[in-house]
């Protein structure tokens, strides 16, 4: 990341790092996962690329996509008040890495 980057954009960028692993970790590629979302492969590049923050649903289908779920949760912190404090993301690195199953219609 540049060193003018926002605090926003670091997020960001680190949560993007995350996605990228979950898909790993699920043995797609971006092309299965769009296919699986009902988007495109270059959809998929811009959000792992860390360019733009995603909406909640769109990290939900991805997650549904590779076989996680979303878990959103909050804890107090001290730099809350003044901004300081920061979005944790959490991965479980203990689960196997295994195929995400097919979705299936509801």
């Amino acid at each position: 990341m540049p060193r003018n980057a926002s605090r926003d954009d670091l997020v960001t960028h680190r949560l993007a790092g995350t996605l990228t692993r979950m898909r790993a970790r699920s043995m797609l590629t971006q092309t299965e996962v769009a296919a699986r979302m009902g988007t495109t492969q270059a959809a998929i590049a811009r959000l792992e690329s860390g360019v733009q923050s995603p909406s909640v649903r769109t990290l939900q289908s991805y997650a549904h996509a590779n076989g996680f779920c979303l878990e959103i949760g909050f804890v107090r912190s001290p730099g809350a008040i003044d901004r300081t404090g920061s979005i944790l993301v959490i991965e479980d690195a203990a689960a196997p890495a295994v195929p995400a199953p097919a979705l299936q219609d509801a």
